[in-house]
C-alpha cells in the first residue's frame, strides 16, 4: 500500500473510532448496547462519571484534530483504555482516569 493510501486508511479508521467515541451525544458508551463490563456499568449508572467521560472524549476529538499523527493518537488511546480506564473498579478511580486523560490530551503529542 502506498504511503498516501496508508495515511488515508489510518484517517478513515480514526474517524470510525471517533464516531464510536463521540456517539450521538459525545458519550463514549451507548448504555443500551453496553456489554456491561464493570467500567460500562459505572459509566451508565453515574452521571459524574458519564460527564467526565464526555469531557475526555471532547479532549480526544480536539487532540485528534490537532494531531499530525492520528494513528499514534489512536494507539495511545487504545492503550490508555485497556491499561488505565479498564483497570478501574470504582467511581473515584474512573473520575481520576478520565480527568487525567483529558489533561494529557490537551497537550498530547506523539512519542518520539
Amino acid at each position: 500500500m502506498r504511503r498516501r493510501e496508508r495515511g488515508m486508511a489510518g484517517r478513515t479508521a480514526a474517524l470510525i473510532f471517533l464516531a464510536g467515541v463521540m456517539g450521538n451525544s459525545v458519550a463514549a458508551t451507548d448504555c443500551g448496547k453496553a456489554r456491561k463490563t464493570n467500567v460500562e456499568m459505572l459509566l451508565c449508572s453515574n452521571d459524574k462519571v458519564s460527564r467526565a467521560d464526555s469531557l475526555m472524549a471532547l479532549a480526544f476529538r480536539d487532540a485528534f484534530r490537532r494531531s499530525n499523527d492520528p494513528d499514534a493518537l489512536l494507539a495511545d488511546q487504545r492503550r490508555w483504555s485497556q491499561d488505565v480506564r479498564d483497570a478501574c473498579k470504582d467511581v473515584p478511580c474512573l473520575m481520576r482516569a478520565f480527568e487525567d486523560r483529558a489533561s494529557e490530551l490537551q497537550t498530547w503529542c506523539p512519542p518520539h
